[in-house]
C-alpha cells in the first residue's frame, strides 16, 4: 500500500490532533476541574456566608426585640413612677391644705377670743365707769365706796372666770 503525500500528510495530521487532544484533553479537564472546584468552593462559601448573614439576622431580630421588650417596660416603669409620683404630690397638697385650714381656724379661734376679751375688758371698762357715775351721782361717799368695793370684786371675779 502506497501512499501519496496528501495521504501522509492527513495521517500526519490525525496524529497531531490525536496527540494534541490527548495531551490538549488532560490540560482542559484539569482546567475545567479546577474551575469546577473552585466554584464548588465559592458555592460553600457563600452558603456559609448566607447561614452566617441569616443567622445575624436572627440576633438581630432576637437583640431588636429584647430591646423593643426593655423600652416597653422602662415606659410603663417611668408611668409608674410618675403616677407614684402624682399620687404623693396630690397627698401632700392635701396634706399642705389640711395644716393650713387648721393653721387658719386656729388664728380664726386666737383672733374670736382675742376680741372677746376685748369686748369683756371695754364692757367691764364701761360698766365701772357708768357705775362710778352713777354712784357719785346718786349715793352719798359711805354707801358708795362699799357699793363700788362689793361691784369691783364681783365684775373682777367674773371677768377671770
Amino acid at each position: 500500500m502506497y501512499f501519496d503525500e496528501t495521504a501522509w500528510v492527513a495521517i500526519a495530521f490525525f496524529i497531531f490532533i490525536g496527540l494534541v487532544w490527548k495531551k490538549a484533553s488532560k490540560a482542559i479537564t484539569e482546567i475545567l476541574d479546577n474551575r469546577a472546584l473552585l466554584i464548588d468552593n465559592e458555592l460553600k462559601e457563600a452558603k456559609s456566608l448566607k447561614e452566617e448573614a441569616l443567622e445575624e439576622l436572627r440576633k438581630s431580630l432576637q437583640t431588636q426585640k429584647n430591646i423593643s421588650d426593655e423600652a416597653d417596660k422602662i415606659i410603663k416603669d417611668a408611668q409608674d413612677a410618675a403616677k407614684k409620683i402624682q399620687d404623693e404630690t396630690n397627698a401632700k397638697c392635701s396634706e399642705i391644705i389640711q395644716r393650713r385650714e387648721e393653721q387658719a381656724k386656729q388664728k380664726i379661734m386666737t383672733l374670736e377670743t382675742e376680741a372677746v376679751n376685748n369686748i369683756k375688758n371695754i364692757t367691764g371698762s364701761i360698766i365701772v365707769e357708768s357705775s362710778k357715775i352713777f354712784i357719785k351721782s346718786n349715793l352719798d361717799n359711805k354707801e358708795n365706796n362699799s357699793i363700788i368695793t362689793t361691784s369691783s370684786n364681783q365684775i373682777k371675779s367674773s371677768l377671770l372666770n
